[in-house]
Order: structure tokens, then sequence, then C-alpha cells
């Protein structure tokens, strides 16, 4: 089992990065405060000192991050996630359907879209409705993007509303269940290839139609599987953290950094016949679809991403989660220090504008500061939860 396991060498924690900010990247003239100034400028698509790229997510943790790539490095992850569509016999020119964050400082915006290519104007946040019309009008030969959404985009084919013919997909951000490989079988007659990824290292695994098993890109990143305690697990038992090596970004170095997924390694050769060790399952990656009241009458699927995008312009929000319920939409916040005393009802606003983009009405929003967010043994937080 590829490790880097040694009592002279420790973990990275998600906080640390963000609380080091300053020390850990090498380039002196990246500075915590001008990259939260570039995020939440009006245009942060522009590179950063015309050498990087700057990308911010929660995690599944919900701790807020900010991931800084060479314009070189961004171009090794492109390349490298463009392996799994090859291996598909896709290469540059057929119609791709991307429904990804609407949020311009996502890592698909900022690092896997090349500079210059127009950003999608369809995304996770956009109206079914309204995708529903696009998609008809494009007629994508492959699907890319958050699981959730094609799933609901599935049962509208099913429904004869959204009427395309693609010929692959390619779904990441949560775990594809086997319901959703029934619905897009039954809706299109392929078979989803999934995807395993994070802002840290945007490639991770991938799975193949003629293999569920994830291939760990292990010419990338090194991945450890560990328990509460830090020690390695058996292949065909599930771990309680993943300890992740980015052998790409040397601008922000990330070894043994933790990710409070758990997955489970194949005790099996890989059956594509190459080296990599390959994942049998991911699990807590998965954050509910919200199903809110449209204006029409009708149900709309709000995904967690939309929410997400509301919250990353605010850089006073250090971590946050969200609970759904017959009352409405609860935030729970935890502020940074010296955070402005309009913080909660800029976020308010945020949600309640991010919501209403979707062409559903905005429940009644409540926000939260809270000195600390409960978790789950591990760590691990239910970011978006519907109750």
């Amino acid at each position: 089992m590829p490790t880097l396991q040694s009592g002279r060498l420790p973990t990275l924690s998600k906080a640390t990065p963000m609380a080091e900010f300053d020390h850990i990247l090498t380039d002196p003239l990246l500075r915590l405060a001008d990259l939260q100034a570039h995020l939440a400028s009006p245009d942060p698509l522009q590179s950063f000192l015309g050498a990087y790229r700057v990308a911010t997510t929660s995690g599944t943790t919900g701790r807020r991050s900010i991931v800084v790539f060479t314009t070189e490095e961004a171009a090794a992850w492109r390349a490298a996630s463009g392996r799994p569509m090859l291996r598909l016999g896709i290469q540059a020119g057929p119609r791709f359907a991307a429904l990804g964050s609407p949020s311009l400082v996502h890592v698909t915006r900022q690092v896997l879209v090349p500079p210059g290519v127009p950003t999608p104007r369809i995304s996770a946040a956009t109206p079914i409705v309204e995708l529903v019309a696009a998609l008809n009008a494009q007629q994508p030969e492959v699907l890319v993007g958050a699981v959730g959404v094609w799933r609901a985009l599935a049962e509208e084919q099913i429904a004869g509303r959204l009427r395309i013919a693609p010929r692959a997909a390619f779904f990441s951000s949560e775990a594809v269940t086997s319901d959703v490989r029934r619905r897009v079988l039954q809706a299109w007659g392929i078979e989803p290839v999934s995807g395993y990824a994070a802002t840290e290292a945007p490639t991770i695994a991938a799975s193949s139609p003629e293999h569920p098993e994830l291939e760990i890109a292990e010419d990338v990143v090194v991945i450890e599987i560990v328990d509460e305690d830090g020690e390695p697990v058996a292949p065909g038992r599930p771990g309680a953290k993943v300890l992740l090596t980015n052998l790409i970004n040397y601008a922000q170095p990330l070894i043994r950094y933790e990710l409070t997924d758990s997955v489970v390694e194949s005790p099996l050769p890989n059956p594509a016949g190459r080296p990599w060790r390959c994942l049998l399952s991911i699990d807590g990656r998965t954050a509910d679809i919200l199903y809110f009241h449209g204006r029409d009458g009708a149900t709309v699927p709000i995904h967690p991403s939309v929410l997400g995008s509301a919250v990353a312009p605010i850089a006073e929000v250090g971590e946050y989660s969200f609970v759904y319920d017959a009352k409405g939409l609860h935030a729970q916040v935890v502020l940074t220090s010296g955070a402005n005393a309009d913080v909660t009802e800029r976020l308010r606003n945020s949600l309640i504008s991010a919501v209403a983009s979707t062409g559903a009405v905005p429940p009644a929003v409540d926000v939260q500061p809270v000195a600390a967010l409960h978790r789950e043994a591990g760590g691990k937080l239910r970011l978006v939860r519907s109750a």
C-alpha cells in the first residue's frame, strides 16, 4: 500500500493551511488578505498577478479554504482531468453540458475551464425549466457536473420534457448511487462515469463505463486511507479519513492533507490492468438536494452549490452549515475575527437572492453566528441537511 506515513511526517489538518496561509505558500508575493480581496473583486476570473488562479470552497467539513494554482499547475490539472474523457473516446469537439457551481471562484471555473473559454451560462443554480430549454436547444453529447442536478434532469427526460441523446456522462461532487445509475440508464441508455475530486486536487480518482471502481490518479496524487488515529486501513475496509498529497501544486504544497471522506480501497488488482489502485466506494460527500416551492407552483430542486455560491463572496464567513425545515432555511456560521456587524444580514440577502435566481420562492432565512459547528465523530459535518 503506497504510503508516506512516518512518525516524523505529521498530517495537515483542514484548518491549518488557512490559519498559517502566508507561511505555507512558497511565493512571498502571495498573501491571504490580497487573495481574499481578489476573490471578492468584480472579476475574480482574472488571473492573480498574471500568474495564478485562485479558488475557494467549503469542502465536505464546511470549512472554507483557498487554494492557489500557478498557470502551469492549472494546465497540468486540466490535462489530468481530461483523461477519463479520453478513455471514453471523447476528445475536443463534442458539445459538453457542464452543470457545476454557479460561483466564479469555484475550481471548475478557475482551473478546469481553460483561460479565455467563455464560462457556461447554465449551472447547478439555473432553474430546472430553463435548464430543460437550454439543453434541448444545445443537444449536448456529454453530460458533466453535479450528480444531484443530473438525477433531476433524468427525471425530466423520463417525463418527456427533456429530449436529449448524450453518449457519455461524467458526474462528480457526490456519490453516484445505484439509484442515479438506474435513472441515467433509463433516461439515456448510458452508464455514467463517476469522479472523486477536491478543490485541493481537482482529480483524485475516476471510474469508467466498464469498471465502476474509481482508479486513483497516482501520478498526480498520493492517497492514504487511515482510521481515526491516522493508522493505515486495509483494502476492503472503510477509512475515517483520506490523507492527500498533491504532486502538482508547488505554490501551495499540501502533504498528507486531511480530507474527511470515508473511502474503501479495492483489495483486487486494477481491472484495467494499470498499476494504480482503485476505490470501491466514497462516502461522506453527499449533500442534500433541497426542494423549494416554485413561483409557478412547481417544485424546484436546489443543489447545495446554489447555497455555497451565496457564501463564497463573503470572506468573513469561515465555516457554515444549513438546515432546511418547515420553518425555513437556517444557516449557522462561524465568523472570522473582525467581521463587520452587517455580515449576517448580507449573507441572508445573498441566500435569498441565490434561491430566487433558481425560480424558487425563497423561504424564511435566518443566519445564526456560532462559536463552532456541531460535527459527528471524525469531524464530519452534514453541510446541507433537509429536516
